[in-house]
């Protein structure tokens, strides 16, 4: 409740809660109780802000088994673990932080010709991806997305991550922003100093894009606006 009265007084009006999913110690596999309490937080909050659901998904080659052709819900049908961003065609996608699989090109491959958009989690701080930006961007060809973490455009995530955030906004490889918010007291809410510090730098279009337009579409299944094809 407290970390989500933050976000709003950051200036976000909706979050989706991306509980990590079949990660090490956090398995949180029954949808059914991560949907009771998004509908609890939404019933305390009034909906402000309203809460979406969703989860950070621990890269496998797994989830094509969960998210098979067999309907709209994936092979496991509603009682799956995976829940796509607000229940779209968007799916959030973590790498372990030193380690992307070599599986990760054909899996997103795949996942596209499901219909199914991966948005790559916090690439900027990935050992692999941060150094080598044209892997990051082998894999968009594939038909992944890029979400950049707001405090890395803060620098709060150290030097290394705030300049392949940097770079990847050169190069255009940044897809959305977004708070990665863990609690009050560590990561809280970055947003409005991130799209002050993007306005800044790489101006309103690109600020309103990763911050507005991108994320809208997203909850809303549908393709994403900027940058323009």
């Amino acid at each position: 409740m407290a970390l989500c009265r933050a976000a709003a007084a950051d200036g976000i009006t909706s979050i989706v809660a991306t509980p990590h999913v079949l990660r090490e110690n956090w398995i949180n596999d029954d949808e059914g109780v991560r949907d009771e309490l998004v509908l609890k937080l939404n019933t305390l909050l009034g909906g402000k802000p309203a809460i979406l659901p969703g989860c950070e998904y621990w890269f496998s080659a797994e989830v094509l088994d969960l998210l098979g052709p067999q309907g709209d819900e994936g092979a496991m049908g509603a009682t799956g673990p995976v829940t796509r961003l607000n229940r779209s065609r968007y799916l959030l996608v973590e790498f372990p932080a030193g380690q992307v699989m070599e599986s990760a090109e054909a899996v997103f491959h795949e996942l596209s010709v499901l219909d199914i958009v991966p948005v790559i989690a916090h690439p900027e701080r990935n050992m692999v991806l941060s150094r080598d930006p044209e892997r990051l961007a082998r894999l968009m060809e594939r038909g992944a997305l890029s979400q950049v973490t707001a405090a890395s455009v803060l620098g709060e995530f150290g030097a290394r991550a705030q300049h392949a955030t940097e770079e990847f906004l050169r190069l255009g490889l940044v897809s959305v922003i977004a708070s990665d918010s863990h609690s009050v007291k560590v990561r809280p809410p970055r947003m409005t100093a991130a799209r002050e510090k993007v306005r800044k730098h790489w101006g309103a279009e690109v600020e309103q894009a990763l911050f507005v337009a991108n994320p809208e579409a997203i909850v809303r299944s549908a393709p994403l606006p900027w940058p323009a094809a």
